[in-house]
């Protein structure tokens, strides 16, 4: 997948917009059965023969959002030398539009495009409109002569199948996992003094400081409102709120009588902060209802007004924001990039992709604003340091999802058949290795995480770029206090919008600590009831957290 600047920016509103919408389950974000489901056609189901043919036939065409034709091209012509009889299309499309150019290939009929990108469109998930991958995972891989769950790893995946029953449904397939690490520029840290990159807080804050002495902007980061909702900025406030707010799932956690409770996933699971995976939906169920509710109760760390834990958090946040570039809440993206790529700033949050794009970036005229490219220099890697304090419960954690989002539209028998052999290919060791390969030859794109795949072997330089990013543990995928209250309610757009305003005003000077958090406060209880409204509940749901809430048009 390419991770270009433009790439990144997707990434940041897919962070926050749709990592739940890779899987529809039972357990809270349910899709229609077949009975409930109207005129909608289901997903084809494999037969109870053969896996895939070896004729296969037909066409079968790609259009992915801002991704490397050279790359899908080198797969889709090393399929068809395998099945000479069909024929593999890449027509590719800008990421402007297209999550609307693919809601209209839906309203003219039967869409062109068999492959896609579809976290935007979880309206044609839950609608049936693409193939539903799960029954699929039992049959075997043609290209492995295993079962194709065998050669997945389902848990960098996200996919707990013992926690999946009959109504869950899997329509999108992550084969990669990206997480949010700091890119530092190694030459000015040893300007400052520096010898080594902060594993903590603190340290992070002291390192910050001798940079700003040395004449460097500590901090390359986007502060205009996209960046604080659903970029950058937006990352640091859910990864440093996290370390706070961990026992938000004690609270929103599935009771033993709620209707997505499983009984053998959800009776063996015990509250452990120590463990940075303890609260990841593969380990323990939750239910939306009794987020809803504990915002409404302000229960625990749902509640903002004169909790300690949102004071001592965002007093912290203040201080770093502090050694961003004069003028921060007017700096875009790509102004903030440009500050990293021509050696004024000392460090940025990016992706591993970075490990390989940095080096096209730098030399690209445009993104760093001068004439011949940027010049080089050493750069590294370091997550996330951590905040420290009586109030912090864990150390910090990333953001780390599965990434890809790739759905077949669901046709005919057969060409799901087909589509599904494609992708069986696509994550075997032999059509990853085309893939890769096209990566590193490619001049536009890079691998922006380790492979979710089994059997995989990734190229030395590849192997050893991805052996520095020790995962940490995921802050990402289901609603804490902090990812459902740390930017606006539950990312409703008015609340999102006034929290902008307010964050603003702390950071900049205009409001005391205290008074935000009362703002802040009164801000949500006002956007509350509209905020459930938009995610189709109502007040009486809360009442009775348990039961399932009814669908409602």
């Amino acid at each position: 997948m390419k991770a270009s600047r433009k790439w990144l920016y997707m990434l940041c509103l897919s962070l926050v917009i749709s990592t739940l919408a890779a899987c529809s389950s039972g357990k809270g974000n349910s899709s229609p059965s077949p009975s409930e489901s109207g005129s909608a056609e289901p997903s084809q189901s494999p037969s109870e023969s053969s896996p895939a043919a070896p004729d296969l036939s037909g066409s079968f065409k790609i259009s992915l959002p801002n991704a490397s034709a050279s790359v899908w091209n080198a797969v889709a012509d090393a399929y068809m030398q395998k099945h000479p009889n069909v024929k593999v299309t890449v027509d590719n499309k800008p990421m402007d539009g297209y999550k609307e150019w693919l809601t209209s290939q839906f309203a003219a009929g039967t869409p062109d495009v068999d492959l896609a990108v579809i976290n935007e469109v979880t309206g044609l998930q839950n609608d049936r409109k693409f193939v539903d991958f799960l029954p699929w995972f039992e049959k075997t891989n043609p290209y492995t002569g295993k079962a194709w769950k065998d050669s997945l790893d389902l848990g960098t995946m996200g996919v707990n199948l013992d926690a999946m029953g009959e109504n869950d449904h899997l329509y999108t397939l992550n084969f990669e996992s990206v997480q949010i690490v700091w890119l530092y520029n190694k030459e000015i840290f040893t300007k400052a003094g520096i010898t080594e990159a902060p594993t903590t807080f603190n340290q992070l804050i002291e390192d910050f400081k001798k940079i700003k002495e040395a004449g460097f902007v500590p901090l390359a980061l986007a502060g205009n409102s996209n960046s604080m909702w659903s970029g950058e900025a937006g990352w640091l406030v859910r990864v440093y709120g996290d370390q706070y707010m961990r026992d938000s799932v004690n609270i929103v956690r599935s009771q033993p009588n709620d209707y997505n409770y499983v009984a053998d996933l959800d009776d063996k699971w015990a509250f452990d902060p120590t463990d940075p995976n303890n609260d990841s939906n593969s380990r323990v169920t939750k239910n939306d209802v009794r987020v809803w509710k504990a915002i409404k109760e302000k229960t625990g760390p749902f509640k903002i007004e004169g909790n300690p834990k949102w004071k001592a958090f965002m007093e912290n946040l203040k201080t770093l924001f502090q050694y961003t570039e004069s003028g921060f809440f007017g700096v875009n993206h790509d102004q903030a990039y440009s500050l990293f790529l021509t050696g004024k700033a000392a460090t940025m949050l990016t992706t591993p992709g970075s490990y390989w794009q940095l080096p096209k970036d730098l030399a690209d005229e445009k993104l760093s604003g001068t004439k011949g490219g940027a010049k080089p220099f050493e750069y590294g890697f370091f997550n996330m340091p951590s905040m420290e304090g009586p109030e912090v419960m864990a150390p910090a954690r990333t953001i780390q999802i599965p990434i890809g989002f790739y759905g077949l539209v669901s046709k005919d028998a057969k060409q799901t058949e087909l589509g599904i052999d494609f992708m069986m290919y696509l994550t075997s060791p032999e059509g990853y290795k085309v893939y890769l390969t096209a990566i590193q030859n490619s001049k536009d794109a890079s691998l922006a995480g380790s492979p979710a795949l089994k059997d995989i072997e990734l190229p030395e330089e590849m192997a050893k770029a991805f052996a520095n990013f020790k995962p940490i543990g995921n802050t990402e995928g289901f609603p804490s206090a902090n990812n459902s209250l740390a930017r606006g309610v539950s990312d409703f757009q008015p609340s999102v919008q006034e929290w902008v305003g307010l964050i603003q005003q702390y950071f900049g000077n205009k409001i005391t600590i205290d008074q935000y958090l009362t703002k802040y406060q009164a801000s949500v209880d006002k956007h509350f009831p509209a905020a459930l409204k938009d995610k189709k509940l109502e007040l009486a749901d809360l009442d009775t957290p348990e039961r399932k809430p009814p669908e409602r048009k």
